[in-house]
């Protein structure tokens, strides 16, 4: 039995502002222990009258929720005041805090008596008031009940990231993950304390700021990595021991993130968990102290660490049985390198150690002494027994026998068994990118956004606010508890209805698994991945959302704070670019729990190994919105498909959303994904009035023809806004330059605008900011102007036009091309939608037809005959769904899912078996990107300013900042245009001989090859 102090604290009102959620007052649903150690401070008289071995246990509970209205007088960059803000500010009713002190038991009742200072709870203007009673604690298990627990200690209730030491000047702060159940929860914890009534006691880390003091460095003589010559004043290498209760720690975080594997043996986490303990111990040698300069001077060293490694799983784990020993084994020598394939496998390390001698000499001398002392550290923290001193002998045995035991059991790298090679391949994921978070020194995020922000409710005031309420086909997605495909017209809250269906499922698998599941939103372009990311950040926090995408760091930098922009020394820029660097490298270590991206990021996660590895344990018991799946040519889409077959069998939860997806899409995904994935169509109701915004044309003349100039020209002297879209880049240049004299005489030099795929970077962010500015969805009143764009606009800005005049092209993109005119309803009638006929010829000299040289002829030719049927009408955006099914049940439907249904197969067979799951992918990944990315090229004129932006170095800057303000010099081209340029080695970027001009884009290559110049037009 013990004695214990029972405090118990009231409150009326209180509130705890999760600092993790920038501009918005969400509170936690329970004090902080930094709060409670605030609160007893404030009663002993402050932090040098309160003990600093303080132990404390906690729970708390709140009879009601409200929210009310709060002014904040917001400071600008230079500290002056702006305008008063009103802000909603979240607040918990009627709280009862308890809190069992385990030490200085008489202290702390003088102190509650008669406190020092007043109690508050939360803010400063919250006042409580609190009693003491002395009470027993018995030995054994309790109830969870309403208890505040570290992370490890359970699986029930929600996780929360919370401070529980803070620093008196705020400069260190300790973070721990906890459990918490609002509502309670009867779940047994296995505490070593329980009250009376069996609630269980378990005590929390420290809560004094001496606390937040680094941790005593243990083994400081045996480093992991070297010196960080960034700091000043230099500071001694990190210590081996420090590195592996980091990446320990991250493993939990880990764990704590992703849940109960299902499928999995019970015992996944446990290996994954020694494998990160041991994970470097090999850095023991002498050669590799010298390595990294301890002592200096560094010298070269050339062995595999984590071979060595093995010997201290093999000596210290002999307690366990050889199965268990050989999983963390594995773990720890693959973490860097493949298994088997490619000169820098393992495998072929092995082969110059086929002797325990050969393992002995090849590593060079070992300090004895240092080599036990790690081996009793290790053994300490895997609550090993206590293993007995060794030499370098033996410590070359167990090497050379852990090793053979792998390579025999894995021969070639090829899996065991099915079961086995998925088991490896979540086992590397996990050890990787633990080892990364905790070499990066960047903590993973656990609170959920959509559940500590209260999404529902949030959405639910917001839409009270404007007299609206939720559609009923956003409540149903709420209500839905399986994978779900959701149909619905463009502007009436499908976004919404995605994320509502993600909080009930994040909640699901939160309650299942014990994790907190991870969002991604997929969509297919990146100016639409990056408006989603911006309305998500404005929705759910700026620092909650991640951005994952080839160019995430131009994300960052074109979302800088305002302060951030202000022009001031010549290193302002590089400053900026350097911290967009930092956030998008933190977004692709997996920091945040929702992440905007492409699925093609998320399908790197097949390819596996030490590259890819982590993405696959990432996305395991998560939550997926696909966000304009139709997009996806078949190839891609038959991958994607087969992926989520993956992802559901890990846990995973699959949510489509589309305006416009036929139902033989609908059926693929169904069969894909398998008779033990239920896919629920959510839809608006039958009765429903689909919106009908757009009257449709069609003109036998090409959009380029002089009658259709001439009726464009109409529409801008009648003061309209006209969006104009050409299926190829020739046929834009030449509307472009036909038009835009019109526009601008009429409208202002800024009047007309052209966009396409061939502009440099950072020319094409100016242009699509100034559409947004002049055409934007939130522009009031509409101006007239003039936009000329190919297939790029389709999906990647917000805007709102007054007519369209659009060569004929395949239903869906026709469809998304609609949805540029009258997309808010701001027009007191249906909005012209014009289609003009396509010109029909081979790409080259003989071959298949394509439309304008861009699309099939077939389906181009299908849609051009339905939309036929309605020429002159109002368009009923209900028919869409069935106009695309009358496609999808033709010939070339049949073709379209063959090809799906073979890619998805093909999929499956080379990348989701696992056969071989640890062995080299790099050359595959080579082939994987090239069939997502074209190449990036610069101009001639331009290579010594790329080389400027790419090469100048600020103090400290993180590395990527050169190449991320290069990047504003880069041309998107396809693969073939490689050959039209030169290679150059020193920039890793292909040059091209190019006219170009900032206005109209790229409009020529000289090639040096027989062909000669070349004129970009139909595909490029």
């Amino acid at each position: 039995m013990t004695a214990a102090l029972e405090i118990t604290v009231t409150a009326p009102v209180a509130s705890f502002r999760n600092p993790l959620y920038s501009g918005v007052q969400v509170t936690l649903p329970c004090p902080p222990p930094s709060t409670v150690a605030g609160l007893l401070a404030a009663a002993v008289g402050g932090w040098d009258r309160m003990p600093a071995d303080t132990r404390i246990a906690m729970a708390f509970t709140a009879r009601g929720k409200g929210v009310d209205l709060e002014t904040f007088h917001p400071l600008d960059a230079e500290g002056k005041r702006r305008d008063a803000t009103p802000k909603d500010h979240e607040f918990l009713a009627d709280t009862t805090l308890t809190v069992w002190v385990l030490n200085h038991l008489d202290l702390w009742e003088r102190a509650l008596r008669r406190p020092v200072w007043p109690l508050r709870l939360g803010r400063s203007q919250d006042l409580a008031s609190a009693r003491t009673r002395r009470i027993t604690l018995h030995a054994g298990a309790g109830s969870q009940g309403h208890a505040l627990l570290p992370a490890e200690a359970s699986t029930s209730g929600m996780q929360v990231r919370m401070p529980h030491a803070i620093s008196p000047d705020r400069s260190r702060i300790q973070w721990g993950t906890y459990r918490y159940a609002p509502k309670g929860s009867a779940a047994k914890v296995d505490s070593s304390l329980r009250t009376d009534g069996g609630q269980a006691v378990v005590p929390l880390p420290p809560v004094h700021p001496r606390a937040s003091a680094e941790e005593q460095v243990e083994l400081p003589h045996i480093w992991a990595k070297s010196l960080d010559k960034r700091i000043r004043p230099p500071q001694p290498g990190e210590a081996l021991t420090t590195h592996l209760q980091a990446t320990t720690r991250a493993l939990d975080l880990l764990r704590a993130r992703v849940g109960a594997l299902p499928g999995m043996d019970e015992r996944f986490w446990t290996w994954a968990r020694l494998a990160c303990l041991f994970h470097d111990a090999g850095k023991i040698p002498n050669g590799f102290q010298t390595m990294v300069g301890n002592p200096p001077p560094a010298q070269p060293w050339g062995k595999r660490h984590e071979i060595y490694s093995l010997a201290f799983v093999e000596h210290v784990l002999a307690h366990l049985p050889e199965e268990e020993r050989t999983w963390v084994g594995l773990g720890v020598l693959t973490h860097h390198r493949p298994l088997a394939g490619g000169e820098g496998s393992i495998r072929n390390e092995q082969l110059t150690l086929t002797d325990p001698q050969q393992v002995q000499d090849s590593f060079g001398p070992v300090d004895t002494a240092s080599a036990n002392a790690l081996a009793a550290w290790l053994a300490a923290r895997a609550s090993a027994p206590a293993p007995a001193p060794v030499d370098q002998s033996d410590l070359a045995q167990a090497t050379h026998r852990m090793l053979d035991r792998i390579l025999k059991k894995w021969e070639h790298g090829e899996s065991p068994d099915e079961r086995a090679g998925l088991t490896a391949a979540l086992l590397q994921g996990a050890v990787t990118l633990a080892d990364h978070v905790a070499s990066a020194h960047s903590p993973l995020l656990t609170d959920h956004p959509l559940v500590g922000a209260d999404y529902p409710r949030r959405l639910r005031l917001e839409l009270a606010g404007r007299g609206n309420s939720a559609y009923p086909h956003q409540e149903r997605a709420e209500a839905t508890t399986t994978h779900m495909v959701l149909r619905a017209p463009t502007g009436q809250g499908k976004t919404e209805a995605a994320l509502l269906w993600s909080h009930t499922h994040t909640h699901d698998l939160a309650a299942g698994t014990g994790g907190t599941p991870r969002l991604f939103y997929s969509l297919p372009y990146l100016a639409s991945i990056n408006a989603m990311a911006t309305r998500l950040r404005q929705v759910l926090g700026q620092d909650q959302v991640g951005v994952v995408h080839s160019r995430a760091a131009s994300f960052y930098l074109s979302t800088a704070s305002c302060d951030e922009h202000q022009l001031g020394d010549a290193g302002q820029e590089r400053r900026r670019a350097s911290r967009a660097v930092a956030q998008a490298n933190a977004s692709r270590l997996f920091r945040e729990l929702v992440r905007v991206t492409t699925p093609y990021q998320l399908l790197r996660g097949a390819l596996g190994g030490t590259a890819h590895a982590a993405t696959l344990i990432d996305s395991a018991n998560s939550v997926f919105v696909f966000d304009e799946l139709h997009a996806y040519e078949p190839v891609r889409l038959g991958m994607i498909l087969a992926m989520m077959r993956q992802w559901a069998n890990l846990g995973g939860r699959i949510g489509v959303i589309s305006a416009t997806l036929p139902d033989r899409l609908l059926d693929t995904i169904r069969e894909t994904l398998g008779e033990n994935h239920r896919v629920e169509l959510v839809e608006p109701d039958a009765d429903y009035a689909w919106p009908r915004r757009h009257r449709l044309y069609l003109r036998q003349e090409h959009l380029t023809d002089p009658t259709s100039v001439e009726q464009i020209r109409d529409a801008l002297r009648a003061g309209q806004s006209v969006a104009v879209i050409a299926n190829n880049v020739a046929d834009a240049w030449n509307l472009y330059d036909q038009l835009a004299p019109l526009a601008k005489e009429l409208h202002g030099d800024d009047a007309a605008l052209l966009l396409h795929s061939r502009f440099r970077t950072g020319d094409r962010s100016r242009i699509e900011k100034a559409i947004r500015d002049r055409f934007g969805t939130k522009i009031t009143p509409r101006r007239p102007g003039l936009l000329v764009a190919t297939q790029v606009v389709e999906v990647s800005l917000d805007v709102d036009f007054d007519v369209l005049h659009t060569s004929a092209a395949p239903l869906e993109a026709l469809l998304q091309r609609f949805g540029r005119v009258n997309r808010v309803g701001a027009l007191e009638g249906p909005a012209p939608v014009i289609v003009h006929q396509a010109h029909y010829a081979p790409r080259g000299r003989s071959g298949p037809e394509f439309a304008d040289k861009v699309y099939d002829a077939e389906p181009t030719k299908l849609s051009w005959d339905i939309l036929a049927r309605d020429d002159g009408q109002e368009l009923d955006e209900r028919l869409f769904t069935t106009w695309l099914d009358e496609i999808y049940t033709s010939s070339w439907g049949d073709a379209w899912q063959a090809q799906v249904e073979e890619s998805a197969a093909n999929f499956q067979d080379y990348f989701l078996g696992f056969e071989q799951p640890l062995n080299d992918t790099s050359e595959l990944s080579k082939a994987f990107d090239k069939m997502f990315d074209g190449v990036d090229g610069i101009l001639a004129k331009d290579r010594q300013d790329y080389e400027d932006a790419l090469f100048e170095k600020a103090a400290n800057e993180e590395p990527g900042t050169g190449r991320l303000l290069a990047s504003q010099y880069l041309i998107p081209l396809p693969h073939y245009a490689r050959f039209l340029g030169t290679w150059d080695h020193k920039l890793k970027v292909l040059v091209i001989d190019a006219e170009y001009k900032a206005d109209r884009g790229l409009t020529a290559i000289r090639s040096t090859s027989s062909t000669g110049s070349y004129q970009p037009g139909a595909i490029l």
